[in-house]
């Protein structure tokens, strides 16, 4: 899979995900959760997708993923505290769960050797 194809199935299930948990939770609205992760995302993945390149061969590729995510977590939590708006520890789920929902989805590709 190319940097782009991850961008773009990254930015789909991240916002879809998101718009789902903040307007199912009723945190806010829906179009704002899936904004939030959509521009999250953008701004965040191309760091990712090097950091992981550059990590991989120091740390392996689990732990290259683990550390990874959890900077771009803490990176994407603002654009739900401040769009969405909402408070910065349910920022940081909304996060969490968007980000490892995209980050499985990418995980199963792999593993189906699709991506």
């Amino acid at each position: 899979m190319t940097q782009v194809e991850a961008l773009l199935l990254s930015i789909l299930v991240e916002a879809v995900v998101a718009g789902l948990l903040v307007g199912g939770l009723r945190w806010g609205s829906a179009a704002r959760g899936a904004f939030s992760g959509a521009i999250a995302t953008l701004l965040t993945h191309w760091a990712a997708w090097w950091a992981c390149q550059a990590l991989i061969p120091q740390t392996g590729y689990g732990l290259a993923v683990l550390l990874v995510e959890a900077a771009v977590i803490g990176a994407e939590a603002p654009a739900y505290y401040f769009i969405v708006p909402l408070q910065m520890r349910r920022a940081v789920l909304a996060s969490a769960i968007a980000n490892a929902s995209s980050t499985l989805v990418g995980l199963a590709l792999y593993a189906l050797d699709l991506a």
